[in-house]
């Protein structure tokens, strides 16, 4: 592997970077308000963002998962809620309709999805069945004219502003996770609605959303591939939603890094600047070795995913490492700033609360961990 970005994706980087300098000059303006500036989303449908995933037979630019890494990484530096619709559409919620949706599903979806004028929510969590899917509790029950659907699911992201949702529900309960499906799900669907917003310290616009189905009838058109095989899709689309999230703790860390620099030199104490100091010295040092590692592991695992040599191992690395290695780095950031890095406002603040989410969804860090130490007792 070329440890050099090509000539293509160093343009690539160029102008999601000079986007997202641009934007950032929104972000006192959202810290404000609470309100995301209409600016933002007409930015990254300018720049066809939405599409980064999708087949350019749909309207996409169908990138490659390296590319998509290298323009995470860059967004990765805005506040999540600047483009949290856009996260899913890169990892489990294009992948699925891609890779497994009928043709029509394709045609009436992905060319809306690509232009940024579709929300899509991946619905697999449920308030007793996170990492352990098997508890799963909703169910899709086969009907003369389809599917009637019945359960709840919990802390969505996206669910209370969705066009359509990817739904996994079990079909056939004995079966265990082969009996689980995928649909998709409009939201103006009789018997779907969402229950209630859960506000959250960072990263999620408004919350994460309870969502319920009640006798929610959808047709037979709206499975996602096959029957029974919805567990299988969510694990395909996992592997790169971790690696999504690995690129969006490079951002968060190389952002809180380069804050941490930049404040270092300018903050005077004890006679002179504290960049002098070989306290914060060992810690800016210990940052950019993280980050350096962080980066190589990333772009080495999305690299192999567009070789066609995917390893679920490599992306449990890749999103255990990043995602500690941003609070990690967030962590210091603060510490370096002192007092005002624990002030609203301050950039280093906004990065330490977003990055603790990280190690949480698409599989918390000891899940990682489990996956990564199973993988080496067969052998890796």
């Amino acid at each position: 592997m070329d440890l050099d970005l090509s000539p293509d994706l160093k343009q690539i980087q160029r102008s999601v970077r000079t986007l997202v300098e641009t934007l950032l000059a929104y972000e006192p303006e959202f810290q404000a308000t609470g309100k995301v500036p209409g600016a933002v989303h007409a930015g990254l449908q300018n720049l066809g963002l939405f599409g980064v995933a999708i087949p350019k037979a749909y309207g996409g630019l169908d990138l490659g998962v390296l590319a998509t890494a290298v323009i995470q990484s860059e967004l990765g530096r805005l506040p999540p809620q600047f483009w949290g619709a856009l996260r899913v559409l890169m990892g489990p919620g294009a992948k699925a309709i891609v890779a497994h949706g009928t043709e029509a599903q394709r045609q009436k979806w992905l060319p809306r999805i690509a232009r940024g004028e579709c929300t899509v929510a991946f619905a697999l969590t449920e308030s007793e069945a996170g990492s352990d899917v098997s508890r799963m509790m909703t169910r899709a029950e086969r009907a003369a004219d389809g599917y009637v659907i019945n359960g709840a699911k919990s802390l969505i992201s996206n669910a209370q502003r969705a066009d359509v949702l990817i739904v996994f529900a079990y079909t056939d309960r004995p079966a265990g996770l082969a009996g689980i499906s995928a649909f998709l799900v409009e939201s103006d669907t009789p018997g779907f609605r969402v229950m209630g917003v859960i506000p959250t310290m960072g990263a999620s616009l408004g919350g994460l959303a309870e969502i319920a189905f009640e006798n929610c009838r959808v047709p037979r058109e709206s499975v996602i591939g096959e029957e029974g095989m919805g567990f299988r899709y969510a694990m395909e689309s996992l592997n790169e939603g971790r690696l999504n999230v690995g690129a969006t703790g490079v951002g968060m860390g190389d952002l809180a890094l380069e804050q941490s620099v930049r404040y270092a030199k300018q903050r005077i104490a004890f006679g002179g600047r504290i960049a002098e100091l070989q306290a914060i010295q060992h810690m800016l040092a210990d940052m950019a070795v993280d980050m350096h590692a962080a980066r190589q592991l990333l772009y080495e695992a999305a690299w192999h995913v567009d070789q066609g040599r995917a390893s679920a191992a490599k992306c449990s690395i890749v999103k255990l490492f990043c995602a500690e290695t941003a609070f990690r780095t967030a962590d210091r950031a603060v510490q370096i700033h002192g007092g005002a890095g624990y002030c609203r406002g301050v950039v280093v603040e906004r990065i330490f609360r977003d990055s603790r989410a990280l190690r949480i969804y698409e599989g918390t860090s000891e899940i990682q961990r489990n996956l990564i130490a199973k993988a080496l007792l067969r052998g890796y």
